[in-house]
């Protein structure tokens, strides 16, 4: 999927990046939604990223068989 010289950038940047703003907002935004009365939504706050990563997950191409970039 990356070329070797950016092959853990590329794959620690968007985890790094993921787990920063919805593992760090969602303390905050479960005890907003508690305080507003809509704690029912929280679920829905934490599957949104789920949706969004199985989607990009089901869209990548297979690279399994594919020579090897040097």
């Amino acid at each position: 999927m990356f070329p070797p010289r950016v092959r853990a950038a590329g794959i620690g940047f968007p985890y790094s990046l993921t787990v920063a703003v919805f593992g760090g907002t969602a303390p905050y935004v479960g005890t907003l939604f508690k305080e507003l009365g809509y704690s029912g939504f929280f679920p829905w706050y934490m599957a949104a990223p789920c949706l969004g990563s199985s989607v990009v997950y089901l869209r990548l191409p297979e690279t399994a068989h594919k020579q090897l970039e040097r």
